[in-house]
């Protein structure tokens, strides 16, 4: 449009000049100065209110974002929302302020400018841009207690035979980010039952299934709370390719486990406090073994890292309260130093898995499968994963009760319950 107009005016001026009556070129150009600046001055004026629009909507989305969040993370849930919504329009945006007020009340605003292109000739170079937003969020706090993370997954939570997740717990989301029209299926004698139901897409049942409460029907994805957790600078090994089989009873120590572990036939396994580092490998047990360990955490990372256990092996590990990574069980890091880990890990067999605090598995498909049952009594169980496969009479069973439990809660996981976010300025 700018060119055009342009190259109207130019040409209108050209006309004018081979006129023979010299009194016209001057009035004209006099003519001009008020006109040029008024188009010029809608057509700036009108670009930067399309920009200030995208601003107040991308400002908007992270604040109802942030407020449905309700952790100390809250913040950068919005900016991160904000980010991903802002249009690339042009103009400079700054980085938006936003703040938890006393009342419960959550504030954001943002300034920025765009620079003119017709109004700079009449000595005005930019115009302010601002928008600002007050968003509340009435109710009690909870937890994300299943979180799928991945946001296109067909399906992304998905069970089969008499598989069931039963979250006992009053306060907590089953969250499935997916936006595809069958994100969780359901498929025989299978049900889901939890405090909310958070489902982005849509929930497909087959046979005898149930879904108890109905799904949100304003569900928004959440981003993976600790994608820009710092990890652990992972030393030398003190151990390769370590394995242990048979009727012995051993206690280990925390190090780093190159390789892996293998764990097969009836070993009776204590990990000892601290910090298990498993690189280039898989956390892998097979038979009818028993693992304890109270204040542990394992990471995982490296090439072709998992957790994969099967058979009667029965499993009671509570999180480590330490640094770096309070709170987690198992903690994956999907691209590691040497390789990307598998894609997928496996929860199979018959016995009872007890594990207090997150299993934080990213990117990978996690399946449970077989008459696994994971796993009450435990107090505080969390689940992040990419996608969530339940088959046979597997069942994920989640009773959480904080105050029951002495490990920490990530922040990542807490967010406000029935507490629908809403704008009031």
């Amino acid at each position: 449009m700018r060119l055009h107009l342009l190259a109207a005016l130019r040409h209108l001026g050209a006309c004018l000049n081979r006129r023979s009556d010299g009194s016209v070129m001057p009035m004209f150009g006099l003519a001009l100065v008020p006109v040029f600046g008024l188009v010029g001055a809608a057509v700036d004026y009108s670009r930067a209110n399309n920009i200030r629009t995208g601003m107040q909507k991308a400002l908007d989305s992270g604040l109802l974002a942030g407020a449905r969040d309700g952790t100390f993370n809250w913040s950068n849930v919005a900016l991160d929302i904000f980010n991903a919504n802002l249009p690339a329009r042009g103009g400079s945006v700054g980085a938006p302020v936003f703040t938890k007020n006393a009342d419960g009340s959550y504030s954001g605003r943002v300034t920025g400018a765009v620079t003119t292109e017709f109004l700079r000739i009449m000595g005005v170079s930019s115009i302010p841009l601002g928008a600002q937003a007050t968003a509340v969020a009435p109710g009690s706090p909870g937890q994300y207690c299943v979180l799928a993370l991945n946001r296109n997954a067909l399906p992304a939570l998905q069970l089969t035979g008499n598989s069931a997740v039963d979250i006992k717990a009053p306060n907590c989301v089953l969250q499935v980010n997916s936006n595809s029209t069958g994100a969780v299926t359901l498929n025989g004698n299978t049900s889901i039952t939890s405090a909310d139901n958070c489902f982005v897409g849509t929930a497909t049942k087959v046979g005898n299934a149930s879904i108890s409460p109905a799904p949100d029907a304003a569900c928004k994805p959440v981003n993976d709370p600790f994608a820009n957790y710092a990890k652990p600078t992972v030393g030398p090994c003190d151990y390769t390719n370590y394995s242990a089989s048979g009727q012995s009873t051993i206690t280990l120590e925390p190090g780093v486990y190159c390789g892996g572990m293998k764990f097969t036939g009836q070993v009776q396994v204590t990990f000892a406090p601290g910090l298990y580092i498993i690189k280039d490998g898989v956390l892998d047990a097979q038979g009818g073994s028993s693992f304890t360990g109270n204040g542990v955490t394992f990471f995982l990372t490296g090439l072709g890292a998992s957790v994969q256990l099967a058979g009667q092996a029965n499993w009671h590990l509570v999180a480590s309260n330490s640094a770096p990574f309070a709170g987690f069980v198992f903690f994956l890091d999907p691209s590691g130093p040497s390789g990307l880990a598998a894609s997928s890990s496996q929860l199979a067999g018959t016995a009872e898995m007890y594990f207090e605090g997150v299993i934080y598995l990213p990117r990978q498909g996690v399946t449970l499968t077989g008459g696994s049952q994971t796993s009450t009594p435990s107090p505080y169980t969390g689940y992040v994963v990419d996608t969530l496969d339940i088959k046979g009479s597997g069942t994920l069973v989640i009773n959480n009760d904080l105050t029951k439990t002495s490990v920490n809660i990530p922040g990542g996981l807490q967010m406000t319950l029935n507490g629908k976010p809403r704008l009031v300025q």
